[in-house]
């Protein structure tokens, strides 16, 4: 059975999709406000409602954050979850998410003094509780911390290099940076389950997201001066450019190199994950394949194949969908996305681009103020409203600068944050 197959076979799923004491809005009322109707959203009705939806995000979060500074909770009320076994697991979830959320508070475009406040007590708590372990042979989603905590702990060294903290956050990333060759698969990439041998390092395939997404922490902790193990960015950048299919699309995992046609692999399927696998081989040298790669990337995603994707949004149960796609694929493709939008596309692509991608992540907001796409414990509000932060902040130059103010920003609900 492959990899996909058997995770599929360890999860369960109710029609409950949230958590207890967070909004439940019945299916009637998905068109209203968010959902569907964002599709309808255009010019100055786009803007202003993008403009509230970075207000009440940043709020949600602020409110939402927990005592000791992290983001997100073990807690959920469905009877069956994704495999998770406690506690490596879930804190590994927890350290992966709370770095999302300082990445979001510190770069939201419309930032106020409780948001730095709040991205500041995070960093605390990466500092802290950065060195999540593995929990056993077969899970290892540390890798998501270890990537996503060398990125927020780099881009925060980057941004405030008169921090007091900055030999601590160095320090912190240059002990991530040691911890990774044990975690790379024997393949040269990144995973997060282990299926076979359960060895160290892993045996199984790699999944060319999760080494982009480890990638592109490694560049910035390395942009920060601290330098990853010898050999490990060469191997893993191989990997990931070996995953590419002539299309321009990536292969979800090396598993499937036998079959290249397969649903999850085309252009369709690899819409969420293209431009992050993108972005991550031209951080390393490795340019696109052809001239419009970067276009076509963020045209898939928020335009061509935008509707495949949402089919996805909120489906319990991994690759149930058309393609094979994931819920959990969505606002991630939207972040990275973004970052490709800001810094790889000229200012005109980027107008022309934005508000089919604004449209996309608004798809996910919820009554409250967060976003979500895929259910998880309780981590999905937390790390969904900080990836449609870290997107929706990375507007075009002048487009949020609406002449009429939005309406006033309700006061956020809580979602289960202690």
């Amino acid at each position: 059975m492959n990899a996909a197959l058997l995770l599929a076979a360890l999860l369960g799923g109710d029609a409950t999709p949230l958590p207890a004491g967070a909004p439940a809005p019945a299916i009637s009322e998905l068109g209203k406000g968010y959902g569907p109707a964002a599709a309808a959203l255009k010019g100055e009705a786009l803007r202003r409602e993008v403009v509230l939806a970075i207000d009440r995000g940043r709020d949600w979060l602020i409110a939402n954050q927990n005592q000791d500074g992290g983001f997100g909770t073990h807690h959920t009320a469905r009877g069956w979850e994704i495999l998770a076994s406690v506690p490596g697991s879930l804190e590994a979830f927890h350290v992966a998410t709370s770095a999302l959320c300082v990445m979001a508070l510190d770069q939201c475009v419309r930032p106020t003094a409780e948001s730095a406040a709040a991205a500041s007590r995070g960093l605390d708590y990466l500092l802290a509780n950065h060195d999540v372990k593995r929990q056993n042979g077969m899970e290892f989603y540390n890798t998501w911390a270890l990537g996503y905590g060398l990125q927020a702990l780099g881009e925060w060294g980057l941004a405030h290099p008169d921090d007091a903290r900055l030999p601590a956050i160095k320090a912190a990333c240059r002990k991530l940076l040691d911890r990774l060759p044990s975690y790379q698969i024997l393949d040269g990439g990144f995973s997060y389950l282990d299926f076979d041998l359960q060895s160290i390092p892993p045996s199984d395939s790699e999944m060319t997201f999760t080494t982009a997404t480890v990638l592109i922490g490694v560049e910035r902790a390395e942009r920060l001066g601290e330098k990853a193990p010898e050999g490990l960015v060469k191997k893993a950048v191989e990997r990931l450019a070996a995953g590419q299919t002539p299309e321009g699309s990536f292969l979800y995992g090396r598993y499937l190199w036998q079959n290249p046609r397969r649903g999850i692999n085309e252009p369709k399927g690899s819409a969420c994950r293209t431009p992050g696998n993108l972005y991550a081989l031209e951080a390393f040298g490795r340019k696109p394949n052809h001239k419009v790669a970067w276009s076509e990337a963020v045209d898939n995603l928020v335009n061509r194949y935008v509707g495949f994707q949402q089919i996805a949004v909120r489906r319990p149960v991994p690759h149930e969908s058309w393609y094979s796609i994931s819920g959990y694929f969505y606002l991630y493709g939207f972040y990275y996305a973004a970052l490709v939008l800001d810094e790889k596309l000229p200012i005109e692509q980027q107008r022309d681009y934005f508000p089919s991608l604004a449209r996309g992540v608004l798809y996910c907001r919820q009554p409250d103020g967060s976003f979500w796409d895929y259910p998880l414990y309780n981590y999905h509000y937390h790390y969904g409203t900080a990836y449609s932060l870290l997107a929706l902040s990375r507007a075009p130059d002048g487009w949020l600068d609406a002449p009429a103010t939005p309406a006033a920003v309700a006061a956020p609900a809580t979602a289960g944050g202690s």
